[in-house]
């Protein structure tokens, strides 16, 4: 008997857990992106957190969803956490077919281009991907290059994996690597930032064009909360308003280069 009352309690136990964890109160949506990412995603900018980080925000306060955005993190712990549900929103990534399994997607809400960065003294002729055979190259890890460009590099190049878009440019301007692959637009404004852009020189040609989405987890607790942000994050398209919060921040990029053309 005594047994048998042992093992009653502790079904209780187990049931009692079970249900508490599945009545779990989702109170906000945690949501982070990539360091470095400026003008998709920014954080320690009042009222600023990129384009999509914008639209994330703006659409959170439409659905009356509160939000709250992480502390900066390396991109690839980003992704684990996403997957296993520490974390709601990715507030910007690509869609890769391994991706997709993982986690769910908003529809593309911009673009964006990656590009070659090379030392000025050590510039080539590049227009395809195998012209990088041969090369030694970085990015940053976790970052995908899109998945026509993820499948041919696997097989034909060298491209190792660095923590942080400065740690790639200072090892293109040291000569470490031949060549780097990040965001364009990011890009410039880290050679600003890190005062390299008399060193390191973006090639013409584009390595990739690839859509920017949301991504959701797949194994949060705020299924709905995710679903409700989703269905704003769609009619934002439809209305125009992803498209006006795309213009403020092309008018900030002219600002900000203006502003350092006049520096130097």
């Amino acid at each position: 008997m005594l047994f048998m009352s042992r093992i009653i309690k502790l079904i209780v136990v187990i049931v009692s857990t079970y249900y508490a964890a599945n009545s779990y109160s989702c109170n906000f949506l945690s949501v982070n992106g990539a360091d470095g990412w400026y003008p998709y995603f920014a954080r320690n900018h009042p009222g600023q957190n990129g384009i999509i980080g914008d639209i994330v925000v703006a659409a959170a306060k439409r659905s009356g969803i509160k939000v709250d955005m992480q502390p900066s993190i390396p991109w690839k712990r980003i992704l684990v956490n996403l997957r296993y549900g520490s974390l709601d929103v990715i507030a910007g990534a690509l869609k890769t077919e391994q991706r997709e399994k993982q986690f769910k997607y908003s529809p593309a809400v911009h673009h964006a281009e990656l590009k070659v960065f090379v030392r000025y003294d050590q510039q080539f002729n590049f227009s395809q991907l195998s012209d990088l055979q041969g090369l030694s190259g970085a990015k940053v890890r976790g970052m995908s290059l899109g998945q026509k460009a993820d499948d041919y590099a696997f097989s034909h190049l060298v491209i190792n994996d660095v923590p942080e878009p400065r740690s790639l440019l200072k090892m293109v301007a040291t000569g470490r690597i031949d060549f780097g692959i990040f965001y364009a637009s990011a890009g410039m404004r880290e050679l600003k930032r890190n005062k390299l852009e008399k060193k390191i020189v973006i090639l013409d040609k584009s390595v990739s064009l690839e859509g920017l989405y949301i991504a959701y987890s797949k194994t949060s607790r705020c299924q709905p909360k995710i679903e409700t942000l989703n269905q704003e994050i769609m009619a934002m398209l439809d209305d125009g308003s992803i498209e006006e919060i795309i213009a403020q921040y092309h008018s900030k990029e002219i600002e900000f280069y203006q502003e350092n053309d006049n520096e130097i």
